[in-house]
Parts: structure tokens; sequence; C-alpha cells
């Protein structure tokens, strides 16, 4: 639950911080330097929010500059579009490169997630996906490792990333925009992930206990 509080206190604070750049002017420069280059501008920042989803590196800045350029719903598929994109693409980078990915910060999440797709591929997909605990990019290469069905993982990630993106956008619409609607809505959605995630850490707990007592 700590954890889900942490990211949407990421979330909240870098949405601050990107108004505040649009206030003073600073991100105006770059907005209008993207829009100068239509499609051509469309495409780079495409392909740039895709590989920041793609390597172990923070998107959300870029991801508010991309809302605030295209709207809350363009700029919303266009986030979705690439974080599917961008999740296939740390997928295929931890198969390709196993021995590189070994023994780093994925490791912890892998035993979590072998667990969850013991019954389940699609479930535990699903599960890694809709809970803010594990990292989107740790979600990626622990598939990866784990070698799980790559068509599974496309329709599971397309799937898991739609709620977070729409509360994005719905903030987004809520903060600069002054949309009530946008910002209770992208309220109830991260309440609605905060508590699942709450929910399925609670069950993890529990059936580890009752493994522990059962192997005594």
């Amino acid at each position: 639950m700590k954890n889900s509080f942490k990211w949407f206190g990421i979330l909240l604070l870098t949405g601050i911080y990107s108004v505040y750049l649009l206030q003073t002017g600073d991100g105006e420069y770059i907005i209008a330097w993207i829009r100068h280059y239509r499609f051509l501008g469309f495409v780079a920042v495409f392909l740039f929010q895709t590989l920041l989803n793609m390597l172990p590196l923070p998107g959300e800045l870029t991801a508010v500059m991309v809302l605030e350029i295209y709207g809350a719903y363009w700029g919303g598929l266009c986030l979705w579009a690439s974080g599917i994109i961008g999740g296939i693409g740390g997928y295929w980078l931890a198969r390709s490169f196993t021995s590189y990915f070994a023994g780093t910060r994925v490791e912890p999440y892998l035993a979590k997630m072998e667990d969850w797709l013991g019954t389940s591929e699609y479930k535990g997909l699903l599960i890694a996906r809709f809970v803010p605990f594990i990292p989107y990019h740790a979600v990626n290469y622990a598939a990866g490792l784990l070698k799980v069905n790559l068509f599974r993982y496309m329709l599971t990630t397309a799937v898991g990333v739609f709620p977070h993106t729409v509360a994005m956008s719905a903030m987004y619409a809520g903060i600069r925009k002054g949309s009530l609607l946008g910002a209770v809505i992208g309220c109830i959605l991260l309440i609605i992930l905060a508590g699942l995630s709450w929910y399925v850490k609670k069950r993890s707990s529990v059936k580890s206990r009752e493994s522990r007592v059962t192997a005594e």
C-alpha cells in the first residue's frame, strides 16, 4: 500500500512540476519546436517515449509533455501505444540478454511473478500489470527472463497498461485543463489500483505464511 501511495505521489509531483515548467515558458519552447515539425515531431516523440519504456529510465515527465502537446485523448493513445511497444522491447531485451539482467534489481520480483504465473499466464501477467507495487520495467524484464508466451504478454500488456494511461490522462485533464470530472476519474482509478495492490500483496503474504506452516 505504501508503494502505491509512493507512485501516486511521484505522479502527482511530476504533473505539478510539468505544469510549473509550462507556466514559466521553459516547456513551451520544447512543445513549440515539436509542433513545428508536425508528423516528424510526433514520430520523434513516440520513439523517444517508447525508448524510455524499453530501458529502465523514468518517463513520467516526458509523458506529461506528450499530453500537453497532443491532449488527453491523442496524447493518451500515444502513451498507451508506446507503453505496449516499449514493454515488448523490454521483454525482448531480457529474453535476448539473460545473463546481463540476471542478478539485477529485477531478481526480487522473479519469484513473485513465477508464483502468479504458476496457475495461469494470462491471470498472472494481468495481476503483475495492474498491481502498482511491481514497477513497469520490472514486469517487462521479468517476463522476458521467465520466457512467457509472447502473444499472451502482448495482450496482457495492452490491457494492463490501459487503466494507468487513462488515470494519468484524466489527472492531466483535471490539473491542466481544470476538468473536475477528469480529476475525479483519475483519482478513482488510482485509488482502485492502490486498493488492488494492497489486496494482492495481502493475499500473497497469507499464502506465503500458509506455505511455511505446511512445510514445517
